[in-house]
C-alpha cells in the first residue's frame, strides 16, 4: 500500500515524483514542473479538437493522461500497478483495476454516454460516473486533471457544458470525499457533488430534450435507472440501463406481489431523489401501482 503523504524508504523509490524524465528528487520541485507542463498540454489538447472524434473509452482516457504527462513521467498513459490511498480514501484495488475499468466504460456505453437525457437526469448520472471514475483512480498521479478533461468531453457530446474553472479545487475535493464515502461502515453522500455540478452545468442544446415516455413500465424503469444506483455500494454490482429492466418490470406488473416489490424499490429510490419533480413522479407512480388493473398497461405521461 502506497500513501502519498507517508512512505518508507523502500516505497519512496516507487513514488511518482522520483520516477520522472527530469531526474527530479524534490517533491515540491517536481510538482511545479508537473503543473507547468500539464497545464500547457491541457490547453493544447482542448484547443486542438483531437478528442472530438475519439471514442469515450479507456484508450482515450489513457491518451489524455499521456498527452498531459508524457513529457514528465515515463509511465504516463499507463494504468497504475500499485494500490494507493489518499488520506482516508482507498482507491480501486489494483488486482481488479482492469475489470473495474471494463465495467465503468461498459456501463457508460449502455447508458448511451448520457445522451438524450433531461438536464435533471444528466446531472444525476454525470455525478454518478464522475464519482465512479474517481474511485477507479486508474493512474499513479494526475487522475484529477485527466478526469476533468474526460468529463468535459463527455458532457460536450451529450449537449452540455461544464466549466471546471468555476469550481475551486477545495470545493471539488470536499465534495468528492463526501461522495467517495467516510467512516466505518462507509457512509456516502452524493448531495454536495451533485449540487456542485448542478450549479455549473449548462444545457447547450437548442431544444431541451423531452423524453417521450408513454407507458407505466417505461416510467418506472426510468426512475429506477437513475435513482436506485445510489443504494448500491459495491462497485462490482451490475446496473440496469433504460432498456434492460423493462422486461422484468412488465412481469412484476402482472401480479400484486410484483407490484408491491416495485413500490418498495421506488420508495428506496425516493431516498436518493432530491429534486421535487422527481419526488412527485415517484409518488405518482406508486399511486398508479396501488390502483393498477391487470387487464392492460395504463398510459402514463412522464
Amino acid at each position: 500500500m502506497l500513501k502519498y503523504d507517508i512512505a518508507t524508504d523502500e516505497q519512496k523509490t516507487k513514488l511518482p515524483y522520483l520516477d520522472n524524465k527530469f531526474g527530479i528528487v524534490d517533491i515540491e520541485e517536481c510538482k511545479k514542473m508537473d503543473a507547468k507542463i500539464s497545464s500547457l498540454r491541457a490547453m493544447e489538447l482542448l484547443s486542438s479538437g483531437k478528442l472530438k472524434n475519439m471514442p469515450l473509452n479507456a484508450n482515450t482516457l489513457c491518451f489524455i493522461h499521456k498527452t498531459l504527462f508524457g513529457d514528465i513521467y515515463p509511465w504516463a498513459g499507463k494504468y497504475r500497478t500499485m494500490n494507493i490511498i489518499k488520506g482516508e480514501s482507498l482507491f480501486f484495488n489494483v488486482d481488479y483495476l482492469s475489470y473495474g475499468s471494463d465495467e465503468f466504460f461498459g456501463n457508460l456505453a449502455k447508458d448511451k454516454y448520457l445522451n438524450q437525457l433531461t438536464e435533471m437526469e444528466f446531472v444525476e448520472l454525470f455525478s454518478y460516473y464522475a464519482n465512479e471514475l474517481n474511485f477507479l483512480h486508474p493512474f499513479r498521479e494526475g487522475n484529477g486533471r485527466t478526469k476533468k478533461i474526460f468529463l468535459t468531453e463527455l458532457a460536450r457530446r451529450a449537449g452540455f457544458e461544464i466549466n471546471f474553472d468555476n469550481i475551486s479545487h477545495e470545493e471539488l475535493r470536499i465534495a468528492e470525499i463526501k461522495a467517495f464515502g467516510e467512516g466505518m461502515p462507509i457512509v456516502r453522500n452524493m448531495a454536495i457533488l451533485k449540487n456542485l455540478y448542478n450549479n455549473n452545468i449548462v444545457d447547450k442544446r437548442k431544444v431541451p430534450f423531452k423524453p417521450n415516455i408513454k407507458t407505466i413500465e417505461q416510467a418506472i424503469n426510468r426512475v429506477l435507472w437513475i435513482y436506485d444506483r445510489e443504494s448500491t455500494v459495491n462497485w462490482m454490482s451490475l446496473h440496469e440501463n433504460l432498456i434492460d429492466g423493462e422486461n422484468d418490470i412488465q412481469i412484476k406488473l402482472s401480479s400484486q406481489k410484483g407490484r408491491q416489490e416495485i413500490c418498495e424499490q421506488l420508495l428506496k429510490a425516493k431516498g436518493g431523489a432530491k429534486p421535487r419533480k422527481a419526488l412527485k413522479i415517484i409518488d405518482e407512480l406508486i399511486n398508479e401501482l396501488t390502483t393498477f388493473q391487470n387487464e392492460a398497461v395504463k398510459s402514463f405521461e412522464y
